[in-house]
């Protein structure tokens, strides 16, 4: 339920007299576990019994397959203003990474990752800090110490490119870094007329699209959407392609808005109009971000208002963009599985203006807060194609942060409404298939289930399914794009059975 929306992008202006106390970071070695998701309901699993203060973010790292997630939360270490959790299980167990004291209000907050390195870049009174949670280290950007706004984002090379609004204008600039943050060489200057830049890192040519208001109205958020794209010409540095555009015009009013680009295609997401009457839009583009076709809007239902969205590339099969928003029917009392819904939808490379048929992500309601804790996408870019979704949502009175795998509802479709009278696990067809099958199973009574594939050695290599699941005869759609040609098997257990059935990937 949203009673009122709260015209503002970011979140609060922290008096400075709170951030006289000198920043400290801990790593915990070993990590102290977090008893948070104890309760397991339906396919959400709880991270943390409390309320954060602002938007969490997560990084997903391949070499170790473990999820990060670092929240602006005082409660779960005491004295503390920032909390990094991990799990290896992809959210079946927390533990407590490191931390930020002194306990104080941070306004925003974002990871990015290479290879070896995480990065949670926040927001400290009007002072960013880049803090590496692998190595420990934490570095003041001293550049500007007034800032408003900022984003980050990381190449492929490992350089980190940091670009902030100042508080005491509309100026925008972005800054270069090949040393974590240690230093910040060069710099560009992008406007003197913008507001709340993104920036967004192609996956594939180092490209980075980046976003804004402006010019910057009386109102901001009816600004125009401003749209210019830079390459890394050099580690560290950010080279101007083609121009600047302004392929959203000013108007109506525009309180959220991400840039995605991958592969030669482009996305901008941006909510449109005012509390009863928001619709979630997506103009796109099959030339790198060069040109914009016409908008298209996500799944406008009438009564309803589509907001508090994120949007990340995903590297599966043909590649693509996904795309998790809040869907609020605006009604009077508490929210329910009704009223207020997380939803999540995709479009592939090949289609970028078709968008898949949204699917249902929570069984804990969303809530609205003037905290502005948008949801958040962890993409995991690997063979898998999975992806999270990170939530606040309720139970029963009390605001809890919550994670699902948006992977295992994606792939799966329920058959039918009658309980079976066995378990089952059917064969895949087509059989050998490139690179996408189609299997059945049918499971008797509510179960956890798990479904993977191995390799002829027995190596693990995909995990379709994780998650409980409620008795029905269901078909899974397999994409195999992401393994090499060869023999595989596929296996489900449940508590009460289990079965393995042959396939082969022939390219």
């Amino acid at each position: 339920m949203k009673k009122v929306f709260i015209i503002s992008f970011l979140v609060l202006v922290t008096s400075f007299s709170l951030f006289a106390q000198e920043l400290q970071v801990e790593i915990y070695n070993p990590p102290i576990p977090y008893v948070g998701n104890n309760t397991d309901w339906g396919a959400d699993l709880l991270v943390s019994s409390t309320e954060p203060f602002g938007r969490p973010s997560g990084v997903y790292q391949l070499s170790n397959t473990t999820l990060y997630i670092a929240i602006p939360d005082t409660n779960i270490v005491s004295n503390r203003c920032i909390v990094v959790l991990k799990s290896s299980n992809n959210g079946e167990n927390w533990s407590v990474h490191s931390s930020v004291q002194p306990a104080t209000m941070i306004p925003k907050l974002k990871m990015v990752q290479s290879a070896d390195s995480i990065y949670c870049f926040f927001l400290y009174g009007t002072t960013i800090y880049c803090w590496n949670i692998i190595s420990n280290s934490l570095n003041q950007f001293t550049t500007y110490t007034d800032i408003r706004d900022f984003d980050v984002t990381i190449s492929s090379t490992g350089s980190l490119y940091l670009i902030i609004d100042l508080h005491t204008s509309n100026q925008v600039r972005f800054f270069g870094s090949t040393t974590g943050g240690a230093t910040w060489p060069t710099s560009v200057y992008l406007s003197s007329a913008a507001a709340h830049p993104t920036i967004s890192m192609s996956g594939s040519g180092d490209t980075a699209l980046i976003n804004y208001y402006g010019p910057v109205l009386a109102d901001t958020l009816t600004s125009a959407i401003r749209n210019v794209r830079y390459r890394e010409s050099a580690p560290g540095t950010l080279t101007i392609v083609g121009s600047f555009t302004t392929p959203i015009a000013a108007g109506t009013t525009k309180d959220q808005f991400i840039g995605v680009i991958n592969s030669g295609n482009a996305w901008i997401f941006y909510t449109l109009g005012t509390t009863g009457s928001i619709d979630l839009n997506c103009i796109s583009s099959i030339d790198n971000g060069t040109t914009y076709g016409s908008p298209v809007t996500i799944h406008a239902l009438p009564s309803r208002d589509e907001y508090w969205f994120d949007a990340k590339y995903f590297t599966f099969g043909s590649d693509g963009v996904d795309v998790i928003y809040y869907s609020d029917s605006l009604q009077t009392g508490g929210s329910t599985n009704v009223t207020d819904i997380l939803y999540y939808t995709s479009a592939a490379n090949s289609t970028p203006t078709t968008f898949d048929t949204p699917v249902r992500v929570s069984n804990h309601p969303p809530e609205w807060s003037p905290l502005m804790y948008i949801p958040s996408l962890i993409e995991y870019y690997d063979v898998t194609g999975d992806v999270g979704a990170l939530w606040v949502g309720i139970d029963a009175s009390t605001k809890k942060l919550y994670f699902d795998r948006l992977g295992n509802v994606t792939r799966i479709k329920k058959n039918e409404v009658f309980v079976p009278g066995e378990y089952t696990l059917g064969q895949n067809y087509p059989n050998p298939f490139n690179p996408v099958t189609k299997f059945d199973f049918a499971i008797t009574k509510n179960s956890f289930v798990t479904i993977k594939v191995y390799d002829i050695t027995g190596r693990e290599m995909v995990t379709i399914v994780n998650k409980e699941m409620t008795s029905g005869s269901y078909s899974v759609t397999f994409d195999a794009s992401n393994i090499t040609s060869g023999v595989y098997f596929y296996k489900l257990t449940t508590a009460e059975f289990t079965d393995t059935k042959r396939m082969i990937v022939l390219k």
